[in-house]
């Protein structure tokens, strides 16, 4: 392994998220060439309804707006709840994912806090154990240690600061 990187370990750390972005902006492209390619399609077929004389059915022009799948997911979730008037249906799903969500909430906060704790007794215990470096090894362990005690004091207030 290059000298650089066992010296400076820490910088994979800090360049991991201009990573992700760069991937991301490499992948942009590209999805915009599939959105250009569906919405080409669409108008492809509104083309064939004219020359027909028929009027397109309403997903056709729906996905010509964009976001048409994002709609039919939430048609076929409020198709779950016929018996109740459409808007109002939407609505009861919607309340109904949003108290599932935040039920959720609460085992996510101490997921973080056990998670940062792990990260900072790791650490810890690398310090103690390692012939070069233990002072770093230190520092990464009291850093995440704040993060594990900002985590449980997150969690604990999620627990029992529950607002409605």
């Amino acid at each position: 392994m290059d000298p650089f990187w066992e010296q400076h370990w820490w910088l994979i750390i800090i360049l991991a998220p201009f990573a992700v972005a760069a991937i991301q902006a490499l992948f942009a492209p590209w999805r915009r060439y599939l959105t250009y390619r569906e919405r080409r399609d669409a108008i492809e077929a509104l083309k064939v309804y004219a020359t027909q004389g028929k009027e397109p059915p309403p997903d056709v022009v729906a996905a010509l707006r964009g976001g048409w799948r994002r709609r039919a997911r939430e048609a076929a979730s409020t198709a779950a709840f016929a018996a109740a008037d459409a808007s109002v249906a939407w609505q009861d799903g919607r309340w109904a994912r949003g108290s599932r969500w935040r039920a959720r909430m609460v085992m996510g906060q101490w997921n973080w806090a056990i998670f940062a704790g792990a990260i900072a007794g790791g650490f810890a215990y690398a310090s103690q154990h390692v012939a070069h470096g233990a002072e770093t090894y230190m520092v990464v362990a009291i850093i995440a240690g704040a993060l594990t005690l900002a985590g449980v004091v997150s969690a604990l207030m999620a627990t029992f600061l529950k607002v409605d």
